[in-house]
């Protein structure tokens, strides 16, 4: 079994930099050997149509869901992810690499970009504005919310981390405590304790208000944090996805155990709880997607239809059978618990303005 493996196409780390290229499609050659893993990134200039490229993340509200894009921008579906429409404005085109919406139900949204930092919607569903006054770094990986109080936005970027108490109007660095800059994963538990994943240096812990991070890596290995997924409870479980393996804590991070069993690559790429039974979860790896209906103690792998599409994202819900997974360029929907899938192809965005001024 391999850990450890490069994704150049599909990790969310690889969609950092290189945004403004022309026209460049990339596609990928996967080819599996035995327990090893190998991933080619080709790039062919002046590709026939744009792609909106891998689906880098979700957010799933009751009556919207949104999902950014590694080229494409940021997609936005009011029917459950059966169709989707380009939103259109600022973020057309550029990598999203994160999303989420506001915790009280309103229509509020935010969007984390590779290269042009924070965005935060207004009144309509097509009004995007950038927010990065404060924000040192637009290279951000994560956002995640605590709703308070006091109610606040985290960003994790390629430069620490930036809170905001004024829904992203401002930001301020808050990294003390964490030794490298470059954080991968953000996520907050209901008691409002915040945790970070680094690149190279493990996991920390911020309660909530705090302004000093603490280590809480205890029983993890020395490896690329990619997600998080918190399960509601008494206490709450958190969940991490690395690219050595799936762990979990029941005691706020200071102690974490695997939970790998029946998982065929322990290189995890993306996380999601079911709202509807906090013990499953789904776990997208390098060999496909798996399920769990015990928090983790034993997983089953899920088939996605024929040729196993490569999957960097996974969502429940709206419904409580509904499960959305990031393909290239598409969306796999299932609408009763991974028994049956379809495919929605993403538009392709417009060209960018450097693309038209060639």
């Amino acid at each position: 079994m391999t850990s450890g493996v490069p994704l150049p196409a599909t990790d969310p780390l690889f969609h950092r930099r290189g945004r403004k290229r022309r026209c460049v499609h990339v596609s990928l050659l996967l080819s599996l050997a035995g327990s090893g893993f190998t991933a080619f990134a080709f790039a062919a200039e002046g590709a026939a149509e744009r792609s909106a490229g891998a689906v880098l993340a979700f957010a799933v509200g009751p009556s919207v869901i949104y999902a950014g894009t590694a080229t494409g921008g940021l997609y936005r579906s009011a029917d459950g992810g059966a169709s989707w429409t380009l939103v259109e404005g600022p973020l057309a085109g550029l990598s999203v690499s994160a999303v989420v919406l506001e915790p009280d139900g309103s229509s509020g949204a935010f969007a984390g970009t590779n290269g042009a930092g924070a965005f935060r919607q207004g009144g309509s569903a097509a009004d995007w504005t950038e927010s990065n006054s404060g924000l040192a770094n637009l290279f951000v990986e994560a956002l995640a919310i605590d709703r308070g109080p006091p109610k606040a936005l985290y960003a994790g970027t390629d430069g620490g981390v930036f809170r905001s108490l004024d829904g992203a109007q401002t930001w301020k660095p808050i990294s003390e405590g964490i030794p490298e800059q470059l954080v991968t994963a953000l996520a907050v538990s209901p008691a409002g304790v915040v945790f970070a994943g680094t690149k190279r240096s493990g996991v920390f812990r911020l309660d909530r208000g705090g302004e000093k991070w603490s280590a809480a890596s205890v029983g993890l290995p020395r490896a690329t944090v990619r997600a998080f997924a918190v399960a509601p409870g008494e206490p709450p479980t958190v969940y991490v996805a690395t690219e050595a393996g799936l762990f979990k804590t029941a005691n706020a991070g200071e102690t974490w155990i695997p939970v790998n069993s029946g998982l065929s690559s322990t290189s995890i790429l993306a996380l999601a709880v079911d709202p509807s039974s906090v013990s499953r979860l789904h776990a997208c790896t390098v060999t496909g997607l798996f399920r769990t209906g015990n928090s983790g103690t034993n997983w089953t792998a899920v088939p996605t239809g024929p040729g196993g599409a490569f999957l960097g994202a996974i969502a429940a819900g709206p419904g409580p059978s509904d499960l959305l997974a990031g393909a290239d360029g598409a969306v796999l929907k299932s609408g009763d618990g991974g028994k049956s899938w379809r495919s929605v192809k993403l538009p392709p965005p417009p060209p960018r303005e450097e693309e038209e001024e060639e």
